[in-house]
């Protein structure tokens, strides 16, 4: 294939006596364009494969995370139940027996006596320990009453047994919220928590909840040292910073977003999930609590 250019040489009379041009072979650019036309198409595809492989993998992540920590979930509701069922039995057995012990023990020996009672408080110590743990690993009042009854009994506890000084703003008719979206809630809040008393220096801790159209919004705040710009910026691109990752996880299952900001004065939390199956979830989990008639 080849292209020629020419000009007409003119005479005094202004015909044509001759051409002056040139001519070229084309061929091989214009198979050299077809050829990086076809590789630029077949790079484009390859790269659409392996996105697409990328985000299924990712996908794939994200599910094997939810179910993860749907697992740990139920298994702390599980532990909780036999802690409160078996141990709990067992220690109510125990100090009925103490305290007939007790009654016996009454005009007999001083030091008998004296090792009873130590033996009782031991008793109240450890039932009020194990209740205290099977609570934080599920709390009972987040499936009776809700996250708000749950968070309330969660910081009354921390402000007691912590120096850690924290203010909750709840409404007191807050209502309820699907069973996924009041567990994610109450888990965040303890993380964050956890965080503060860890690593915050902090000795106040805010907890802001309220409710919108179609879902929820959580802040958590406290007023410490803060985290540095580095490590900030590496939890969050998720490479370090296990819990931040477990709540991420958890607000990401649940379609939600999540923010961590963080200066010298602070660091906040701020969560917002939807909630679209709260009144069918709250008539689910009331129909599952009430006793059979």
């Amino acid at each position: 294939m080849g292209v020629s250019r020419a000009i007409p040489l003119l005479d005094e009379h202004g015909k044509v006596t001759e051409w002056f041009g040139a001519a070229r072979d084309i061929t091989v650019p214009k198979q050299m364009e077809v050829d990086l036309r076809e590789a630029h198409s077949k790079l484009e595809m390859q790269v659409r494969q392996r996105t697409e492989e990328l985000e299924k993998v990712q996908g794939d992540l994200r599910d094997l995370s939810a179910k993860l920590l749907q697992l740990q979930d139920e298994e702390r509701r599980r532990i909780a139940r036999d802690l409160h069922d078996c141990a709990g039995q067992t220690l109510t057995v125990l100090g009925m027996n103490l305290g007939q012990l007790e009654q016996f023990a009454q005009s007999g020996n001083g030091l008998f006596t004296e090792k009873l009672q130590e033996a009782q408080e031991l008793l109240q110590r450890v039932t009020q320990e194990i209740r205290t743990t099977s609570y934080l690993l599920h709390p009972p009042l987040l499936d009776e009453s809700g996250i708000a009854a749950a968070l309330r009994w969660y910081i009354d506890g921390l402000n007691q047994r912590t120096p850690l000084k924290i203010d909750l703003s709840i409404s007191e008719d807050f209502g309820r919220l699907s069973r996924e979206t009041e567990l994610a809630m109450f888990r965040i809040v303890q993380e964050s928590l956890s965080n503060v008393l860890r690593h915050s220096g902090s000795d106040i801790a805010e907890i802001r909840v309220s409710r919108y159209d179609r879902g929820v919004t959580l802040e958590v705040e406290d007023h410490g040292r803060g985290i540095g710009t580095e490590k900030l910026a590496a939890i969050n691109e998720g490479g370090s910073g296990v819990g931040v990752r477990g709540m991420r996880d958890r607000v990401r299952h649940l379609n939600g977003e999540m923010k961590l900001e963080s200066t010298d004065s602070g660091t906040t939390v701020s969560i917002s999930l939807p909630d679209g199956g709260s009144e069918r979830d709250a008539v689910e989990e009331e129909t599952r609590l009430s006793p059979a008639v």
